[in-house]
């Protein structure tokens, strides 16, 4: 709810910027950067498609993970493809990774991931996990070639790791 908070009011202010400019004497062109930022919200149901977790005595665990799901971006549809590592203790810790967003016309956008995963202290292991996250756009292709941003996700996991995960991905995309 808080990220939506936050991005609701950046656009606010990005929306406010380029009237106030118009009335300032400035044109639109005077301000390139917010005419041309975007923000896109991705709400995906991820998959585990292959992984390799290790565990340490003091319920560590860490590896990689192989994620995969399907989404909408616009009125088309999307894969998304999470390439994620793991280091947690009792299920909570820091994850990290790359997230590939990939239109159905093959436009793509990357980024980069960091966050912190939490599970109950009440319990140990992985399983009722929340994640919250910062993103960082890498680039992308077609029509978000040369694409800079930054956002953020948050999302949930019910079962143990390396069971479906739920996330929302938002992201203002600078073109």
């Amino acid at each position: 709810m808080r990220t939506r908070l936050l991005v609701t009011a950046a656009l606010a202010v990005t929306a406010l910027a380029v009237p106030a400019a118009a009335l300032a004497g400035d044109s639109p062109a005077a301000t390139p950067a917010a005419a041309k930022a975007q923000t896109v919200v991705f709400t995906v149901d991820l998959v585990s498609t292959g992984t390799t977790l290790h565990t340490l005595p003091g319920d560590i665990t860490y590896g990689w993970n192989h994620l995969v799901g399907t989404t909408r971006w616009g009125n088309k549809a999307a894969s998304v493809e999470f390439l994620g590592s793991v280091d947690y203790t009792s299920g909570t810790g820091p994850f990290g990774g790359f997230v590939t967003f990939t239109r159905s016309d093959g436009t793509q956008l990357a980024v980069n991931a960091t966050g912190w995963a939490t599970s109950p202290a009440d319990q140990s292991g992985t399983a009722d996990a929340t994640f919250a996250g910062s993103l960082q756009v890498i680039g992308g292709s077609g029509a978000y070639s040369g694409a800079q941003g930054s956002g953020r996700m948050t999302g949930f996991r019910k079962a143990a790791l390396g069971s479906p995960v739920t996330l929302t991905f938002s992201i203002t995309v600078q073109k």
